[in-house]
Formats: structure tokens, C-alpha cells, sequence
């Protein structure tokens, strides 16, 4: 019809639109957990983010942060709201995509008719809206991450190529494989899985423009690898690769001065491509006119990475991996600092290196000495060959921190220690690879989710875990063949916001709209299938994930669900079709068309938007951002701030870059410090933070120089002074600048530090009290990180505290994350939520637990009671994800831990009025009680405050009861890998019976413990 195209626009528009404000409205009001924190802080003060970067995104995020207008408390939702318009417009783009192969079916069979153009709109909405409403995808669509910018790329790439077909007919349709290009090369600026298009464009070129032979087929398969591979291992690595042997060239043979090898050697790219397009343009090459023109565009699109160059070049505070030239850009690109995972052939999990071997030069850039210094070779290990097997899917690796054997044996079905056969090798792709980390995400999105708890699929004692991230379809019986009893459930498992069902519906929809589209027209439903391979089970064969992740890895996989709401969207073109059919009807009707449409919206979209939506709306969700904030405000003035890991980390590096809070606290995150460039920035001062103490230069903490810190075999001999001992490091046997790959010595690992305590009282560090429970000495042994060295980290936390002498305040986010390196726990007591390092034994030391310091009571009281807030955590619409629980749990626990403190200093009221916070700030209706739980009933109990006692202890008994009851009506198969979750009920019970109710103080709950443990104890 004449006004199709119209309407197409108008629709279309509408259903983005809509899909942006959905996912503006459920935006995270700040920043969420892992990467979020830092991608929001570089964005907003250009600086350097981990590797290989994500430059597009960055540019693109600092603009979104200008709209703030210097509000900083609305930086982070800007960026957010980046994310949530890129998600829009990629539903934008995938409607148009559904629209455009619905369109092509109905030509294909007939003229266009309103019940055909509806049907086509129905399709494009219902698909689009499924996907707009699928998990994985709306999860990344709402914080400020870069797998959203990269849908939208992968949207817009593969509707331009479809486009492309509809004009490839015309005049200058080539412009559009130039702007794929251009695409192409944005995309990789802010993830690689764009590439990942690729094959498809080639496949609609070639059904397109080519006649189908079977050569031709694989023709245009080794051409989408050719191009694949080209892009992906030749322009992204070489492109900075020849520069930097230019460079090094220029530099090092022929004296010139640092970068000019770079600008000689971009000018004779630039020289070349133009040469050759005035070439093409004479000769009338057409088609080496288009592929020179889509590399320069690739090129101007990947180009965004020179600002990583020009920040890391600038100093800025956070400058992951120094990326200031050529060189250190490939090694960052590269992400040699991750290592990698063999693909082809590698060793298996329990393989030992029987040697190593050197691998390409290391260089350093040395400004003294005008040259870029050699580091020695690289080194790899070397494994026998009876270690080595083909296509190695159970490497040696891993992650999570925890072990994999264990894991590799449960999916493979391996036994024993050996080297896994091919066949235990492809089973554990096929399980767990493919069965556990696609599929299993795939139900997610079109079946169900059973909870938002992270997944392994075995608890690491041979059982399956049937409690922890599995899907579930809401249809009983299917569900508790695979997962046991599904009904009468414990209050937070049933009331888990992320426990969403479908019923297969959006699943049948799209296996539907498969067929039909397959049966329709083979090509384009070959196209669909690449796009949806390519995305899905390549992806997941490239990663070789290993047997265990820290945390979920869906959002890698959204391509694929994408091609699958193509799917979804022709499903109703086929219901409408086969209907019209079955009423022997020659045409599709409105009608038809229109009750179709309204039900598949109802029963697919509609059913998904509302399950979906309490666990993917976070515009009221601050905890991250709360957390952090805590954690800066409990510490000392110019204190500084050693953290774990991401978690930690990227939070506070928001409320710190983003929100200018604490300024002055300088935070060093414990999982970077091995890295010189982590180390260095430590000796200059940072906003209100001055350079932090150090005995040793800075150049002995650069690349190259005390990677390592090698200790004694043994153990033993007189304890020996920490300034002393960095006095003694034998890190230099010579001038500094001509050694290499130099190695500290530490002399003994026994050291101590003696307490200057007139000193310290002098200069006010610390009070005449505290003092007073001071030791003279303080001693401790250092424990190795590995074998018998130390990394740089712990090197460079002995230095700055031995060279600090307690002055400037040093906390800790956990008190035994440096127990090996430092004195803690036993000299670290609780301030806030953190751990301040001090040379006394505080009043209350070992009323939490044996070794620990005790609490600083007043400021904790203070700051707890009065100053902190947890994100909104209490409220109903706030979204619980699994790290804001654990948080909250914690907080909960530190609570309860003052509250002890407070009894044993008398202080029973205080005591009383903290729990009774803990339990407003953490209702248990929204923080699940753990086993800690128990001790807030004891505090209560040592308080004087027995009816809340009673009253906790009740609510405790009966969330427990609930438990062990379900657990107990698991089927036998399902018992034994239940213990664990049976023995912490049965601990909670024992625990109040033996510790609280043991003096007959509320015989009747005595009495219901009694029976809850009869036959157990």
C-alpha cells in the first residue's frame, strides 16, 4: 500500500520511543557494581579505564555528563540514560529489522494488503517489545556500561545491511556498506562484538548480488572469516603494531626523538590509501574504491582509541596500563595483562610446565635516557605434549577464586586427576559451555529465571545445586523434575524479585516464527541464523569459558536473543497466516491480523514486561554508590584507603571522580597493586590527597624494576626494623637506569616496628589513652603472595607503612585482606565500615572474635547511627541484586557487631537502639536473615531487652522453619546436595538453644528448638 512507508516510520518510531522512556524510567539513579563505577568516572573525568578501553563509549558519556550542567549528582543517571537511548534506539532498529524481512515475506507471496501491512507492524511490535522487555538485554539497557552502545551497533549494522538490499538496485547504494563500515569501526571503541555482524553482511551481499552455487556458498563463508579475521587480528593489533616498530625504529637506530617513527608512519598509511583511491577512481575499480574507502572509515572509527593516548599522556589519576605510546597501546589493546585462553591447543587443567621459553622484547620508554629501554623477553610456559590435547576446553585457569578441578570433573564426567579424552573434553563444552553458560541464559530470556543468585550448576561437593540461578518456566511439573518442589516455597525464594515466569510462551513464539520463516525463505532465515550462531554459540566457543565465572556472563550473549526476537516478531506473521489458512480465508483479514497482533502482545511482551519489571527497575537504587560513600566517609582526614578488588573500587572511584566526595582520601585497590602503573601515581599529589610516604625512589617501583620482591626459604632469626629493613633492600646493584628487570632481596621476613610513642602523642596522632595501651614493639612475620616472593603491592604497603610511622591514618576494607603483608586484624579496629590500622590495643579488643581490635565506639555510634545511608535498601521498589544483599547482610552484621562492643563497654541503651536501626535500615522482608542473624538476637538478649529478644528469635525460628521444611520434601536425589543450606537451619536452632535459651529464659521457644532438633543433634 502506498502509505506503507509511512506508517513503517511512524510505528516504528513510536515503539523506540516507548522502549526508551521504559528503560529511562528504570534507569539506576547513580552507579552500579563492577565496571559501571569506573566507565562513569572516565567518562566524566577523561581518564584511562582497564583494558582495552572503550573510548566511543567514553566520548559519547562525556557529553551525555555535560547535560548535567554541573549538578554532579546527576552525572551518573546521564550516563546511565546514555545507555538506556542506545537500548531504545536499538529497539528502534530491530523493529524496522522485523519489519523489513516481514515485508520481503509478503511481496514474496502476494501484494501488500492492510491485513498484511498489519500483520508486518504486529510482528515488528511484538518482537521489539519482547526483546525490550527480555532479561539480559534490559539489564544492561539501565547503568552506564558498554553493552548497551554495543547492541545499538550491532542494531543499526544489521538493519543498514538490510537496508542495503533494498536499494542495492539504485544508484550509490554502496554508501551503505561504507557507513557498515564506518559503523563497524565506532563499535570497536566500545566492544568487539559488533564484529561479530559480519558474516550476515556478507550473506546478504552475496544472496543479493550472486547466483547460489554451492562454491559460492563457501566462498562467502571464508570471505566472512577472511574479513572477521582481518579486522579482529590484522587492523585492531597492526594498525598500532607497525607503529610502534616505527617508532621503535626511529627512536632506538636512528636517534630521533619519541613518537616520530608514529607520525612518519601514519603519514605513509594516510599517503598510501589515498594513492590507492585516486588509483581505483582512474581505473574505475569499484570494488577496490569501496574497500579502501570502508578501511579508511574503519580506521576513522577506530581512531577514538588516540585519547586514551592523549589522557594517559596528560598524568590523570586513574591510567590503567599507561597506554602513553605505541608501544604500551598495543600491550593494552592486546590485554596482555589478562593473559589469554588457548584455543586451538593448549594444556589441560592439571598440566605442570617442564620449562619456559621467551617470547617477543619488552620495552619501556626512558626519557633520561631519550630511548625506549629493552625488558628482557616475555616468558611462557612450556608443557609436555602428552599435556597438550586439540580444540582444549578444560585449560589451566582460573577464576572466581575458586578451584576448577572439581568443577571440570562434574561437567565432564571425568574421574580422577587425568588428562581428559576428547570425549569428557567436548561433554564439558557441550554442558557446560554450551548447556550452562548459553543456554541456561537463553531460558532466561524466553522460558524463565528461577532467582538473580548467581549460578554455578554444582556446589563443588558433587551435587547439583538445584537453589541457585536455574531456569524455570512457572509450569510445576516441569519444574520440579529438574528442580524439586515449586510450591509452598520459603518467603524469599518464592519473593526473589528476579524469579520470573513465561510459561514457553515467548520461547514457542519464537520456534514458530523459525519454522515459518525457514519455510518461507530459506535466505534471509539463513541470515537470521548467522547473526543468531554468531552471537550465541561462536561467541561462547571463542571465550572457552572455564568452570567457574565471577559472576553471570549473559549480557556477552544479547545478539543472539535479539536474532531470536526476529523470530519471536515472525511468529505472529505465522499465527496470522495460518489462521487466515485455517478459515480459508485467500487473504490475510484485518481482523485476523489485529486479534493476532493483540494477543501475541499480551502473552509475550506484555506477560515478559510484567514479570521482569521489579527486578529491572533501579531508578531507586543508590546502594553501590551508598556503600562507597560509607566507606570514604569512615575514614581519618588524608587517610588512605586500601581496597579488595572491583567491587570495592569502582563505587568509591565514582563518589570520589563523579561526586567530589573525600577528595582526600587516597585509595589504592590491593588487586592493582602489583602494577607499576597502579604504584606510580601513589608519589604525586591527587585533588586534596598529598603523595603518600615512600622510602624507596619511584623509579624502583617502575616497569621492569621489583616486579617481584624475593624472602628467605625460612623463616626465623632476630625480627629487624621495617625502616631498616627497606633501608636494606638490595633492589639496585648499580646505576638504576641501565639495569633490568631488577629484583629486591628482603633479608629476613621478621620485622617489627618499634612505638615512638612521646612522638606521636607530641604531634597528636594519637591520644594519651590509646597510647597508653600501646606496645613497645610491634612485631609480625611476613607471610609470601606466592612461592617465596612478594608482588610490588605488598612491597610497596610495607613501604608506606614503615615509612608513614602511623601518622597518616591507613584503613582497610577488610581487616584480614593484608593479614599475610601487615599487622591485622590483631592492630586494625572497625571505624565505620572500614578498618583503621593503630599501634594499640583498643579497650574492647576481642568481643567479635578472638583476634580482632575491637571498635572505635563513639565514631562508629555516630556514623552509623546518624550519617550513613544504604541506597534506599529498606524500600519496597528497590531492587535487591545479589551484591546488594551480601552488602547488606554485611552492614547488617557490623551493626550487630557495634551493638556488641557497645554492651561490653556498659552501654546496654546504645546497644539497643543500634540493632533496633539495623533492623529498620534491613527489614527482613527485604534482606533475607543469614546465619549471622543469630547474634542480633544474643546482643538483644546481653542488652536486657529479652521481649526483642523473643520477638527476633521467633521471626528467626520461623524464616529457619520454613526452610528446613522445604528442604526436607526435596526427592532423595536432591538431599545431599541440600546439607549445606539443612545444617545452617539446624546451626540457627542450636546456636539460640545452647547460647540464648539454655536458662530457661523463654521456656516455650526452648521447647519448639527442642523439637526442631530432635533426631538431628
Amino acid at each position: 500500500m502506498q502509505h506503507y512507508q509511512r506508517w513503517n516510520n511512524i510505528i516504528g518510531w513510536i515503539v523506540g520511543l516507548a522502549a526508551c522512556a521504559v528503560y529511562v524510567l528504570t534507569a539506576e539513579a547513580t552507579t552500579s557494581w563492577w565496571d559501571c563505577g569506573e566507565y562513569i568516572s572516565t567518562a566524566f573525568k577523561l581518564q584511562v579505564g582497564h583494558p582495552p578501553g572503550a573510548p566511543t563509549f567514553q566520548l559519547i558519556g562525556r557529553i551525555f555528563s555535560m547535560f548535567a550542567f554541573g549538578d554532579i549528582m546527576k552525572v551518573g543517571f546521564l550516563v546511565n540514560c546514555m545507555s538506556a537511548l542506545c537500548s531504545g534506539f536499538s529497539i528502534l532498529f530491530l523493529f524496522w529489522s522485523i519489519t523489513m524481512l516481514g515485508k520481503k515475506l509478503v511481496l514474496k507471496n502476494g501484494e501488500m494488503t492492510m491485513g498484511k501491512m498489519i500483520a508486518i507492524f504486529g510482528a515488528g511490535a511484538v518482537g521489539a517489545f519482547a526483546y525490550t522487555f527480555s532479561d539480559s538485554f534490559w539489564f544492561s539497557a539501565v547503568e552506564g556500561e558498554v553493552y548497551a552502545m554495543s547492541s545499538f551497533f550491532t542494531a543499526i549494522t544489521f538493519w543498514a545491511i538490510l537496508k542495503w538490499e533494498a536499494v542495492a538496485d539504485e544508484p550509490h547504494h554502496l554508501r551503505w556498506i561504507i557507513f557498515i563500515a564506518f559503523m563497524i569501526g565506532l563499535a570497536i571503541g566500545v566492544h568487539l562484538l559488533n564484529l561479530l555482524v559480519i558474516p550476515a553482511v556478507v550473506f546478504v551481499v552475496y544472496y543479493k548480488k550472486f547466483p547460489q552455487t554451492r562454491k559460492g556458498f563457501w566462498y562467502a563463508v571464508g570471505l566472512s572469516g577472511i574479513l572477521l579475521g582481518t579486522i579482529l587480528w590484522g587492523i585492531i593489533p597492526y594498525t598500532v603494531s607497525l607503529s610502534a616498530k616505527f617508532d621503535l625504529f626511529f627512536v632506538n637506530n636512528l636517534g630521533l626523538p619519541f613518537n616520530s617513527g608514529t607520525i612518519f608512519y601514519f603519514l605513509v598509511l594516510i599517503g598510501a590509501i589515498a594513492w590507492g583511491i585516486i588509483y581505483a577512481i582512474r581505473k574505475h575499480k569499484v570494488i577496490l574504491h569501496t574497500a579502501l574507502l570502508c578501511f579508511v572509515f574503519v580506521l576513522i572509527g577506530y581512531s577514538t582509541f588516540f585519547i586514551l593516548v592523549i589522557r594517559s599522556n596528560a598524568g590523570v589519576p586513574i591510567n590503567e596500563n599507561e597506554p602513553k605510546n605505541a608501544l604500551t597501546l598495543l600491550s593494552y589493546l592486546n590485554r596482555d595483562q589478562y593473559g589469554s585462553r588457548p584455543l586451538v591447543q593448549g594444556e589441560w587443567w592439571g598440566a605442570q610446565a617442564i620449562n619456559s621459553k621467551e617470547g617477543k622484547e619488552l620495552y619501556i620508554r626512558d626519557d633520561e635516557a631519550g630511548n625506549y629501554r629493552s625488558l628482557g623477553r616475555d616468558v611462557s610456559y612450556v608443557y609436555a605434549d602428552k599435556d597438550m590435547m586439540m580444540f582444549p576446553r578444560m585449560g589451566a585457569h582460573e577464576s572466581g577464586g575458586r578451584p576448577y578441578g572439581p568443577y571440570y570433573k562434574y561437567w565432564s564426567g571425568a574421574k580422577g586427576d587425568h588428562r581428559p579424552t576428547m570425549a569428557e573434553n567436548i561433554r564439558f563444552f557441550l554442558r557446560y559451555q554450551v548447556g550452562w553458560e548459553y543456554l541456561r541464559y537463553f531460558m532466561w530470556n524466553f522460558v524463565g529465571r528461577q532467582n538473580n543468585i548467581q549460578g554455578l550448576g554444582y556446589d563443588g561437593a558433587g551435587n547439583r545445586d538445584v537453589l541457585k540461578g536455574n531456569w524455570i518456566s512457572g509450569i510445576n511439573f516441569i519444574d520440579e523434575a529438574r528442580l524439586g518442589p515449586q510450591t509452598d516455597l520459603p518467603y524469599h525464594i518464592a519473593n526473589n524479585q528476579a524469579r520470573n515466569t513465561y510459561y514457553f510462551l515467548p520461547l514457542l513464539l519464537g520456534l514458530i516464527g523459525l519454522y515459518y520463516h525457514y519455510k518461507k525463505d530459506k535466505k534471509d532465515s539463513f541470515v537470521v541464523f548467522l547473526l543468531f550462531f554468531m552471537t550465541g554459540a561462536a561467541i561462547i566457543m571463542y571465550l572457552n569459558q572455564p568452570s567457574t565465572e565471577p559472576r553471570e556472563r549473559d549480557y556477552a550473549t544479547v545478539g543472539s536473543f535479539y536474532a531470536f526476537a526476529i523470530w519471536i516478531g515472525l511468529g505472529v506473521m505465522a499465527l496470522a497466516d495460518w489462521i487466515s489458512t485455517f478459515m480459508k480465508k485467500k487473504s490475510l483479514k484485518t481482523g485476523v491480523s489485529i486479534a493476532v497482533t493483540a494477543a501475541a502482545l499480551v502473552a509475550v511482551p506484555g506477560l515478559m514486561a510484567c514479570q521482569n519489571w521489579d527486578d529491572h527497575d533501579r531508578s531507586n537504587k543508590k546502594m553501590a554508590r551508598d556503600f562507597a560513600r560509607n566507606m570514604l566517609e569512615s575514614c581519618e582526614k588524608d587517610g588512605i584507603l586500601i581496597t579488595n578488588g572491583d567491587n570495592d573500587t569502582f563505587p568509591v572511584w565514582f563518589c570520589q571522580e563523579v561526586e567530589n566526595v573525600r577528595p582526600d582520601v587516597r585509595v589504592i585497590n590491593s588487586a592493582l597493586a602489583g602494577s607499576y602503573w597502579h604504584i606510580i601515581p601513589l608519589f604525586k599529589k591527587v585533588y586534596d590527597s598529598d603523595p603518600l610516604p615512600f622510602s624507596l625512589d619511584i623509579r624502583q617501583y617502575g616497569q621492569g624494576v621489583n616486579d617481584i620482591a624475593a624472602l628467605p626459604q625460612q623463616a626465623g632469626g632476630d625480627y629487624i626494623e621495617l625502616k631498616d629493613l627497606l633501608s636494606r633492600v638490595l633492589s639496585v646493584n648499580g646505576d638504576l637506569n641501565s639495569m633490568r628487570n631488577l629484583q629486591c632481596q628482603l633479608p629476613t621476613r621478621r620485622v617489627k616496628m618499634t612505638i615512638n610513642k612521646e612522638e606521636l602523642l607530641k604531634e597528636g596522632v594519637f591520644t594519651e589513652q590509646e597510647l597508653a595501651r600501646a606496645p613497645e614493639v610491634i612485631s609480625w612475620e611476613i607471610s609470601p603472595d606466592f612461592g617465596n616472593y612478594l608482588s610490588r603491592g605488598s612491597l610497596a604497603f610495607l613501604d608506606i607503612m614503615g615509612t608513614n610511622g602511623w601518622k597518616r591514618p591507613i584503613h582497610f576494607a577488610s581487616p584480614y585482606a593484608q593479614r599475610n603483608v601487615l599487622p591485622t586484624p590483631l592492630y586494625a579496629q572497625m571505624e565505620g565500615t572500614v578498618h583503621r590500622l593503630v599501634p594499640y590495643v583498643n579497650e574492647h579488643a576481642g568481643v567479635i572474635s578472638r583476634n580482632d581490635n575491637g571498635i572505635n565506639l563513639d565514631k562508629t555510634y555516630d556514623l552509623f547511627m546518624n550519617k550513613f545511608t544504604w541506597g534506599n535498601i529498606e524500600q519496597e521498589r528497590t531492587l535487591v541484586d545479589p551484591e546488594s544483599l551480601g552488602t547488606a547482610q554485611q552492614a547488617r552484621t557490623q551493626y550487630v557487631m557495634l551493638a556488641q562492643g557497645l554492651v561490653a563497654a556498659g552501654r546496654n541503651d546504645s546497644a539497643i537502639a543500634i540493632l533496633d536501626k539495623a533492623n529498620e535500615l534491613f527489614p527482613v522482608k527485604k534482606i533475607e536473615y543469614d546465619q549471622n542473624a543469630v547474634f542480633m538476637v544474643m546482643v538483644y538478649a546481653q542488652a536486657g531487652n529479652m521481649e526483642k529478644a523473643n520477638e527476633q528469635a521467633t521471626m528467626l525460628i520461623n524464616d529457619f522453619e520454613k526452610r528446613l521444611q522445604y528442604f526436607q520434601r526435596f526427592p532423595r536425589k536432591f538431599q545431599r546436595g541440600l546439607e549445606p543450606e539443612v545444617q545452617e537451619c539446624l546451626t540457627v536452632f542450636y546456636t539460640l538453644r545452647q547460647q540464648i535459651f539454655a536458662d530457661g529464659k523463654n521456656p516455650e521457644i526452648a521447647a519448639r528448638l527442642d523439637k526442631l532438633l530432635e533426631g538431628h543433634i
